[in-house]
């Protein structure tokens, strides 16, 4: 009995550690994809007024 305990125990060490390497991963990407975006944002900012230079 005492083996399935711990069996169950890792398990539920495995599922958490799973859990939390998810929610890493998650944030990274989000990070990267706020980035990417404000990035995006200020080029066009940065385009819209060279186009207005050259007209």
């Amino acid at each position: 009995m005492a083996k399935k305990s711990g069996n169950l125990g890792s398990k539920i060490l495995y599922f958490i550690l799973g859990m939390l390497a998810m929610l890493i991963l998650d944030m990274i990407f989000h990070f990267n994809n706020s980035v990417k975006d404000k990035l995006d944002n200020e080029l066009n900012k940065a385009q819209q007024k060279i186009e207005d230079v050259i007209k």
